[in-house]
């Protein structure tokens, strides 16, 4: 059953339409104002608006230009429905983001055709959002700390913006106590707290767009508050509207994620198209990752949404790889080598192994999972312009292809 929203400060003319509506077995619900409009187009995700024009405090123009702000409304049809009948007001009402007009007083036949024209195009064209580049969002996750989330994160994050020519999203999720811009030597000029005063209805792409910090590498970090009091302040629709909108700008979006299932951490995993579940090779980890398994598996993500990476965070003997695998009853895909010598400075100065030191090993491992990890249509066409992470990348597989073929 298709759900349309009705928005009109007349009580009379918000029945007209809903008999109308209800007659061809559409859902209606129906507001008086725009505030009560935009709630409920967030809670109930409409599939279609239609909208009157001169109501108190807020137009349906700029309901409408709302609306189209809304990521869950940005792409639905969205009708007009006004006594102004004038040309200058159907301009203003497209200029807006309608997708028709129609005058007062209307015969409920042609309401219901426009609106069934209005839905089958819905129905047979994709969204915008579904045919441009919607970028891949990627989740690291462990239930226990220590084992090197922020470091993968913020690693990963860098060694695609040395193999790719755009920009990376960082996010950092961690909202209590996240380090994700220390870690690249960023100053806290902006950060989450800078956008919590903001209703997630209005958040958008440019406000985001100034709070964020760049590294010349091509990483752009929303980063944690500066302080823990100020995570409360944020809500969870601030937090999905603006993952929503990042994906919208950027090819690639990291998540560093704090070591909980909070309901901001639920909603990044939900929106990850990959969860890369760390572990360090230890009883407790091992737990770890057995409890959050379990709870993906009941929240109903998919095995292939999940990778599970082993990051060996001690010199000391660990538990073997084999045993781990065979408790947790899931392949380890991606393992992390012990590198001190490396890693350490890198965390003293902010600056990670990728750019302090492209040609350590470690270095070479995060471009090569960075690639790995990548769109698969950015992986069977050449970037252009090429970066020196991806020559370096094609450069090792290239060298592993010839002592394949020599052995």
């Amino acid at each position: 059953m298709t759900t349309i929203l009705v928005v009109d400060d007349s009580e009379l003319n918000r029945k007209l339409v809903s008999a109308a509506l209800q007659a061809d077995g559409h859902e209606v619900h129906t507001a008086e104002n725009a505030a009560q409009a935009l709630e409920m187009a967030g809670r109930l995700r409409p599939s279609m608006a239609i909208l009157d024009v001169m109501m108190p405090d807020m137009n349906g123009y700029e309901l409408c230009r709302r609306l189209r702000q809304m990521t869950v409304t940005a792409h639905i049809p969205i009708m007009i429905l006004t006594s102004l009948s004038e040309l200058d007001e159907k301009l203003k009402a497209f200029e807006a983001g309608a997708d028709d007009f129609l005058a007062k007083p209307f015969q409920p036949e042609e309401l219901r055709a426009r609106v069934k024209v209005l839905l089958r195009r819905a129905t047979m064209a994709p969204s915008t959002a579904a045919v441009g580049q919607q970028g891949k969002a990627l989740a690291i996750f462990s239930l226990r700390g220590g084992v090197g989330v922020s470091t993968l994160a913020v690693n990963l994050a860098v060694g695609l913006a040395q193999v790719w020519p755009f920009p990376v999203a960082l996010v950092d999720l961690a909202l209590v106590n996240g380090q994700s811009a220390l870690m690249l030597d960023l100053p806290l000029r902006n950060t989450w707290s800078d956008l919590s005063h903001i209703p997630a209805e209005e958040l958008d792409a440019e406000v985001i767009d100034r709070v964020l910090l760049r590294h010349d590498a091509g990483v752009h970090v929303l980063a944690a508050p500066r302080r823990p009091e100020e995570a409360e302040l944020l809500g969870e629709a601030q937090v999905g509207r603006v993952l929503a909108l990042l994906r919208e700008r950027y090819q690639y979006l990291i998540f560093d994620l704090p070591h909980d299932f909070s309901e901001t951490t639920l909603a990044a995993l939900d929106a990850a198209d990959q969860i890369l579940l760390l572990l360090s090779p230890e009883l407790a980890a091992t737990r770890c990752a057995s409890i959050a398994l379990d709870a993906f598996e009941q929240v109903g993500y998919t095995a292939e949404k999940i990778t599970l990476v082993l990051n060996w965070t001690f010199p000391g003997k660990g538990l073997p790889r084999q045993e781990i695998e065979k408790a947790l009853g899931r392949e380890i895909r991606i393992v992390i080598p012990y590198a001190a010598e490396t890693l350490i400075p890198s965390l003293t100065l902010g600056k990670p192994p990728t750019l302090q030191a492209p040609n350590t090993p470690l270095a070479a491992l995060f471009e090569d999972l960075a690639y790995f990890l990548s769109k698969k249509e950015h992986k069977q066409a050449p970037p252009d312009p090429q970066r020196e992470g991806y020559r370096r990348v094609m450069q090792r597989a290239k060298a592993r292809q010839q002592r394949k073929k020599a052995r």
